[in-house]
Parts: C-alpha cells; structure tokens; sequence
C-alpha cells in the first residue's frame, strides 16, 4: 500500500499501490466495507472473483469482432478466430481479436475472397446469422467463444507477469480486472505503481514487448506466436497507419469489408527482406525492402580511430515511423479514470497493510532489480580489478552514501580496497588473479543489504517515513538517488544518516562507512572531484584511474575521525577448516581454467560470425547458473554473463553466453547485452533471477531458480576463495565452528564442473557471519 494514512475527507487521496491492495485479504480488514463511513463505497471484488470477471469481459468483444469481421465472405476466418484472435496486443481488446486472426490468413485467402465478394451482393444480417449456425450446437451463442476466451486471459496475464517479472499471477489478474481487460492499460497502471518512467506504455521496439508478447502467445496455445508478435510490433508508413486508423477508430462500428482484410493482411504480416548487399573497402551495406516502409537501409562503416585501430559504426535508416500501439488513443484519460474510482475505495484499506503486502514485495524486487543494475553498471566503469578489489566490491561496495548509487558502489568499494581492510602482502598476492564469479548469488548479500541501508537513510528524508512503504516508494521514485533528498543540515544533525545506514545494512565497517560520507559533503571539492573522475569515464566509455580518485579519497580520509579498527587476533584454522578453505580454492582455480576456456571459444565464435564488429576478448566472469533443462542425455547447460573488452579498448560490454557440456553436439551461443536491460535480474524472497538474459521468449520463466533474499546469511563460495587468516576474524570462528560439525554447508546453489555439487543444507543456528576485521 502507498505512503499515508486515511482519510474521512470528501476528497480521497492518491496512493500508489491501490490496484493491488484492494484486492488481496492480507491488506483490507475484516469487514472492509461494512462500517457506517464505509456503505457509501463500493467495496472490492475479492481475489477468488477476479478471473470470472475478466472472463466476463472478455466474451463480449469476441461478438464485436465477430460482427466486424468478413466471416459471411470468408467463412474460414471464424476457425481462425477461435484458434489464434486473442485479445494479446498493443491495441484495445477487440482490435486485437482482429488483427490477430487477419494475421493468420493463407497468404492468398484474402486476395481470392476480395475477388469473389466484389462480384456478389452485399451481405446482410442473414448471411451472418449462417454463419453462426455452422457452430455446432453445443457452441452456440456465447460459450462459442468459451475456449478462446478462456485462452485470451491466461495470455494477457502470463504478458504481465513476463513482463514485468516482479509481479505475482494474483497481482496481475488485479490490474488486468481495474483496466477492463485492456493490456497497454493494464500496463500503464502497473508502471504507475512501479514509478516506471517511460514515454509509451509498451515500447513496439523493445525486444522485452516482443519477447512477452510471443511467450504469452505460446503459453495460451495460439497457432504461430511469432505472427502476433510480428504484427503488434510493425511499424507503418503514413497512408498504411491512416488506413489503419480509420478501421479501427474509436467507436469500432465500421465493418470491414474483404477488400478491407486483404490491405490489412497485407500491411501487417509482409517481413522485411534483403534486397541486396553493396561491399566496400571501409564499409558493408545491407539493402532492405518492404512494403509498409518507403526505405530501409542499414549501413555499417569502419571509421578510424587511430594509426593502427577501427571503430565500425552502423546506421538504420527507414520512412516508416508510425508503431501500430498508436492506434488506441485515449490511454492517458483512462488511467486517470481507473485511479479516481480506485482512490474512492482507498478508506477501506489498513494502514499500513503490513510486511506481507504484494505491492511492498513487489517494490522490493523492483528495487533489487534497479540495484542489480547499479552494480553492473560499477563493474563496467572499474578498472580491471585484481582479487582484493573485486574481494572489497562484494564485501563493501554498498550503494548508500552522499553521491548517486553508482558512484557510491565505486567509491566504497576502492575506500574499503585502499583503507577499510588492508590484507597482508602474502594474501593479497594470492589473491590476485581471483577476479571471476562464479557463484550467481555473489551479489546478492551486497545488495540486500544495500537495501536495507537505503531504505534506512530514505527515513531521514522526512518523519512519515518511518513506514516501509513509504520509504519503498521514495526509492523507486529517486531511481535510488536519495542524497539531495536529505536535510541540507545533516552535518549538524545529531546523529549521522550515513552511519545509521551502514548499520542497518550490516556494513563490516558502519562507522568508518558513515564517517566517510559525513566528510564527502562537508568537503564539495573533494567530493566533486570524485564525481568528476566518475562523470569523465562514463562519457568517455572508458575505465577509471585508480590513480585519480586514491589521493582525493586520502585527504578526506585524513579528516575522518574514526580510523579503520585495529583487527584482533584471529584464531587459527583447524586442519578440517583449512582443508575446506584449500579444497574450495583448488575447486574455483580449476573451474576458472574451464569455465575461461569455454567462454573464450564461443566469444571467438561470435567475432568470427560479426566480422565488421570490435574483435572481443574475456575480461571478467560475474555469474554461472547451471540449468536443468533438456533431457539428461544433453548433458550439462550453463547460462554465464561475463564481460569483455574490444581491440579499441572502449568501455567493458556485458555478454550472455549459452554453452552445452554433452555427447551430443548442441549450439552454443553468445550475445551482448545492453545495459539497462539488467533489470531484469531481481531477488524475491524465495526466488530470484541471478543471471542476465537476452529479451527472449525462451528464457523469460526459465531463468527464475530458487534461493532468494531469505538466503542471504547463507555462506558462499566467495567467502572461502576471499577468506583472509589474518582480517576475516568472525570468519575463521564460523569456520571452525562449522568444520567441527557432522554437516558442511556449502552454498545451496552449488554446481561443479566434473560433476554437479551436492546440495546441503547450514546446520540450524549457524549462519554467515556478519562482523569482519574485528
């Protein structure tokens, strides 16, 4: 539920999360609707109810298609209609049903019933009540629509939570009843609640809305998926998208006539086609047609950079900018509709609604993804690390702090490399080439635990933030970025939100950690420095200096008051403790070699296939997720994200590989990945998406796996590969506890290349240990 408290004034007030609290039991009181303030509101559907009455809804514009369609002249479209017209797609529900059966059409059913309906009569009621009665009798009149309809809603929820990802099935049924069953609706109203800032409610462009829209097609039966997502994100030329327009208008009366279907057929479905391929000594050309675009040209030239290097540059060039979701106009009032009557019912809800809100879960998995983000986006701007520094960015690197949540991941991470925990020579030495990940939820104790450390400086924005959902809801809005959101007079304030925040993310060093940031704002030139150092590498595409940003972090340091802890004497190591700390390091070199080598192949494989590109080299593995799909006879299947630098040295590019261990031969298969589509990766509290996916269909559910946020205590691997005898004093008592037990624990998403690692589970009490260096 959204930030406030209720109110009895006439006026309701506008929260965010509404949709989907109203809804669920866990956030409306028992009774909800039956106090005497409350018999003036219409009190909420509850959960069990919601999928009739989207079914409910959905019937109806099945009739509206039917009788706006040519069946009278082209009988074979009602067999269409009811295998493939879903109401899936960017357009309002019955322009959908009818798009996507016109799309389905042979390729000359539509030229040879325009011919033969121009020579006969007009049809009339008549002909079409024929047509309805070649149902059979059992599905006649409204349940002649039951199989589709039924069909057409598990599509449009399986889109939004494909989607969207940090939605439950429950949630998104919710926002679906709310907007009358219409998707970019639908859409808007969750992106509403999500504090998603976006131009249009669903990008054609995205591969994210073509990958939803064909595994949601796939998922509901319907005959050839990819059709639908091809017609739903074509783009049309200016007299095409007006043609459109006038069919499918707002009042939806006019019938299409069969002429009508053959344009329409025609302008949706024809792909576009290479018309030809123009080589040059510095650049190659790839000449497209088609027919909804005047021109198509895609043109790749390799431009110098220096003496010796080349940059290759490639530019699209097309007249058809019209996206066909355009077509529904009036989205923007119907949102605003949609929140006014849900803000009536805001009086019955708790306040708060509690830890068990979906909307709260959601929040937070949308924030675990934006962090996710943040930390991947620090990764690509850090110089390539050595062992302790990517040791010091698992450990520290939390996101809070006086800068952007990027930035504040780079500074503490290289304060906390330089100054928080100093290892020895002989450690950091062995240490050094310990710079890939394989663990895929490395990541996640940093960044649950930056989280927590948000959430507990976004109290000190405002009093009323004391609630979570408030503060959940300040977050999303500030991307994170909550700095100038705080006092001006924090210097001043009693106690330091830095510091507040550092303890309750569990930071190894809190008071060290909020000391820092305290300094940063009370020197602006420093602080500044440092941000320019940040900016310059960003618009550059290039690395940080360490050199540039060590002797700035130095003099702000030297103001600190509190001064790293003195480490006490950790205990030595049993023989089981070492042996286990040995056998896991021997473990992650072994599978270092393996893994590199693999990845080297199949990113050599990519250059080789994308010869105009950059020629792309291995820089750092940052994830492996064993998957379990495919018959056992296929072998092992792993899913890795790594990074790479090119021949030019730009700026780190994060790829996604996809490789097989089998008798059998599979593809393998590789891929860079944009930065912003990070945010697919998120953590729930039991289940979490680690590894960054292409926007595909076929990786959309199959990349969630378990072990979410409640495992976040759980030992890792990367604690024992970055384990120090000499700083890690918490550690070596937990290891020894746990090596003198009957049970190890190793991470439960462990795998190993020779064969896949055993799963076992912590013995009960014992948990990763929360204190480091003291």
């Amino acid at each position: 539920m959204a930030s406030g408290s209720a109110s009895s004034s006439s006026v309701p007030l506008r929260r965010r999360g509404l949709i989907s609290c109203l809804h669920s039991p866990t956030c409306l009181p028992e009774g909800a609707g039956d106090a005497p303030t409350d018999r003036n509101v219409e009190p909420p559907l509850p959960d069990q109810d919601l999928p009739q009455a989207i079914y409910d809804l959905i019937v109806p514009f099945y009739e509206k298609a039917f009788h706006r369609l040519p069946c009278e002249t082209m009988p074979d479209l009602v067999g269409r209609l009811t295998a493939g017209g879903l109401c899936l797609g960017l357009l309002d529900p019955v322009s959908n049903i009818i798009l996507n059966t016109l799309a389905l059409l042979p390729e000359d059913a539509a030229a040879a019933a325009a011919a033969a309906a121009s020579s006969s009569p007009p049809a009339g009621k008549r002909s079409k009540r024929l047509v309805r009665n070649a149902f059979p009798k059992s599905k006649r009149g409204a349940y002649a629509w039951h199989e589709v309809a039924t069909r057409s809603y598990h599509s449009l929820v399986g889109f939004l939570v494909a989607y969207f990802g940090c939605l439950t099935n429950k949630q998104a049924i919710r926002y679906l009843y709310r907007a009358n069953a219409n998707l970019p609706l639908a859409v808007m109203l969750i992106q509403y609640d999500l504090y998603a800032q976006v131009k249009e409610p669903l990008d054609p462009d995205s591969e994210r809305t073509r990958a939803a829209l064909k595994w949601a097609a796939t998922r509901a039966g319907h005959p050839s998926p990819s059709t639908l997502a091809q017609v739903m994100t074509v783009r049309l030329k200016g007299a095409d998208f007006h043609l459109l327009k006038k069919q499918f208008s707002a009042d939806g009366t006019p019938p299409i006539m069969a002429k009508d279907a053959e344009a329409i057929y025609n302008m949706v479905t024809r792909p576009p086609y290479v018309t030809g391929i123009s080589h040059a000594i510095d650049e190659l050309s790839f000449h497209v047609g088609h027919n909804n675009l005047d021109a198509v040209r895609a043109k790749t030239k390799a431009i110098p950079t220096t003496e010796d290097t080349w940059v290759t540059n490639t530019t699209y060039s097309f007249h058809g900018r019209h996206s066909i979701s355009s077509l529904q106009s009036g989205l923007s009032d119907k949102l605003e509709d949609c929140l006014k009557k849900t803000a009536l019912q805001a009086i019955l809800l708790k306040v708060p609604c509690g830890d068990d809100c979906d909307y709260l879960q959601s929040l937070k998995m949308y924030l675990h993804g934006m962090i996710h983000n943040f930390y991947i986006n620090a990764l690509k701007l850090l110089p390539t690390p050595s062992g302790p520094l990517m040791r010091s960015f698992l450990l520290a690197g939390h996101c809070y702090g006086s800068m952007d949540p990027v930035s504040n991941i780079i500074v503490n991470s290289i304060w906390y490399f330089r100054h928080g925990c100093l290892l020895p020579k002989s450690e950091h030495k062995k240490m050094t080439n310990y710079i890939d990940i394989f663990d895929p939820v490395a990541l996640l104790p940093v960044q649950a635990y930056s989280l927590e450390g948000l959430t507990k400086l976004a109290t000190f924005v405002d009093p009323q933030f004391l609630v979570a959902d408030s503060t959940l809801e300040t977050l999303c809005s500030a991307k994170c970025n909550i700095v100038d959101m705080l006092p001006s007079s924090t210097g001043r304030l009693e106690k330091n939100s830095f510091h507040e925040a550092a303890m309750a993310g569990k930071h190894l060093l809190p008071l060290q950690l909020g000391e820092l940031h305290q300094q940063l704002l009370l020197m602006p030139f420093e602080r500044n420095k440092l941000l320019s150092c940040i900016t310059r590498a960003r618009a550059s595409h290039t690395v940080l200096l360490l050199d540039e940003m060590t002797p700035v972090l130095e003099a702000v340091v030297r103001r600190s008051t509190d001064q790293a802890p003195v480490p006490g004497k950790a205990p030595r190591l049993s023989v089981e403790a070492l042996r286990m700390v040995s056998n896991k390091r021997s473990e992650y070199e072994q599978n270092r070699r393996w893994f590199r080598s693999q990845i080297e192949q199949v990113l050599k494989d990519y250059t080789s296939k994308h010869f105009w590109g950059p020629k792309y080299k291995l820089d750092i593995i940052v994830g492996v997720e064993e998957s379990s799909e495919g018959p056992p006879r296929f072998g092992r299947h792993y899913h890795v994200n790594f990074t790479a630098t090119s021949d030019l040295k730009l700026e780190r590019t994060l790829f996604f590989a996809e490789f097989w261990v089998s008798s059998e031969p599979k593809p393998n298969f590789c891929c860079p990945l944009p930065y912003l589509s990070v945010a697919r990766c998120y953590y729930g509290v039991h289940t979490s998406r680690k590894i960054v996916y292409p926007d595909r269909s076929e990786y959309i559910m199959h990349d969630i796996t378990q072990y979410g946020t409640c495992c976040v205590h759980d030992l890792l691997e990367m604690d024992l590969i970055y384990f120090s005898s000499k700083r890690d004093v918490q550690l070596a008592k937990y290891l020894n506890q746990v090596a003198s037990s009957e049970q190890v624990p190793e991470h439960p998403s462990g795998w190993a290349r020779p064969k896949k690692a055993r799963r076992s589970k912590t013995r009960p009490g014992l948990a990763r240990p929360s204190g480091d260096c003291f």
